[in-house]
This record gives structure tokens, C-alpha cells and sequence, in this order.
């Protein structure tokens, strides 16, 4: 005879909504991430805002296909009781695999390499443009080609502080320290 799944409420799930006693649930099974708390890579600030609810979606957005593996060891060994999934979370994890499926997560260190090397000359013109020039235009452009630079760290910074987006850990935080996101 099989044995049958142990079940809580969400009402129940609900009480485990703080430090040292925090679960989630993801896709139904619920999790004890109380102890992981204080070494998620993402801090402690997103596990204790979504405590005690379905982080589905949230898990699949902020994390690598590669994640779910470890979830296995965190598995309380209840389900969450008339899990549902609403239509617009569907649609959702549907657009996820689809877009996992032509690739367009997977970590790509050369374009970030690259983007990398464009804000290094984008700065690199825009002070020789206010340095070696004394053109009202020129000091605009430089300014203009500053602000695009800025904008293109920061979108390194914001990327590699979420995600892996260089081949390896200490590329990757290069990547962050270098735009200025540390």
C-alpha cells in the first residue's frame, strides 16, 4: 500500500513566518529554509518577505535550473493543501521553459566581457573628449557617453549581483566590483 502525503493548511504554513522558523512552499512542497536563511546568496531579506507562502514563481525568476537540485535536502516532508496554480502563474513558468528551452538563460561570460570592454571605452572617450577638448559639444557628448556608460555598469552590476554571468565566481565578482556594485 502506498503511503499517503502528509498535508498542512495554508493557514498552518502561515505560522512559520519569521527568523528561526521559516518555510516556503514551492510548486505545493514545503520547505524549512531556517537554517539556510542566513547563507542565501540573495540574503535573508527575500526569504523573510515571502515567508510562509508559494514562492514558485519567484524561486523560478531569481534562480538557475540548476538550483533545484539542493531543494531536496530542505523538504519537510508535507504538501501544501489545495495547492492551485493560477492562470497567469501558468502562463508564466510556460514562457520560462520555453525561453530555457532556446537558451536564452544560459550564462553567456562573453558578452558581459564584452559589454565590460564598451563601458571601459565609452569612459575612456568621454574623459579624453573633457580633458583634450574645449568645445561646449564636446563637453555635452562626453557628458552624454558618461551617462550611457553608467547606465551599462549599473545593469552589470544589477545582472551579475542576481544572477552568475561570467563562467566563473571570481570573474563574476570582478564583474561586480568593476561596476561598482559591490
Amino acid at each position: 500500500m502506498a503511503e499517503s502525503r502528509r498535508h498542512i493548511s495554508q493557514k498552518e504554513l502561515g505560522k512559520h513566518n519569521k527568523r528561526g522558523d521559516l518555510w516556503i512552499s514551492i510548486q505545493g512542497k514545503i520547505y524549512d529554509v531556517t537554517d539556510w536563511a542566513k547563507e542565501h546568496p540573495g540574503g535573508e531579506a527575500p526569504l523573510l518577505s515571502l515567508a510562509s507562502q508559494d514562492v514558485t514563481d519567484a524561486f523560478v525568476a531569481y534562480h538557475p535550473g540548476t538550483t533545484w537540485q539542493y531543494l531536496d535536502k530542505f523538504f519537510t516532508g508535507y504538501y501544501l493543501q489545495d495547492y492551485s496554480v493560477s492562470e497567469a502563474s501558468k502562463d508564466y513558468r510556460k514562457l520560462v521553459s520555453e525561453f530555457s528551452k532556446m537558451g536564452l538563460f544560459d550564462k553567456k561570460g562573453h558578452i558581459t566581457f564584452y559589454t565590460l570592454l564598451v563601458v571601459a571605452v565609452l569612459f575612456a572617450v568621454s574623459v579624453y573628449g573633457v580633458l583634450c577638448s574645449d568645445s561646449t559639444w564636446v563637453h555635452l557628448g562626453s557628458g552624454a557617453l558618461m551617462g550611457i556608460m553608467w547606465i551599462q555598469s549599473g545593469w552589470i552590476g544589477h545582472d551579475s549581483g542576481h544572477y552568475k554571468v561570467m563562467s566563473r565566481k571570481g570573474f563574476n565578482r570582478f564583474a561586480q566590483i568593476l561596476s561598482g556594485n559591490w
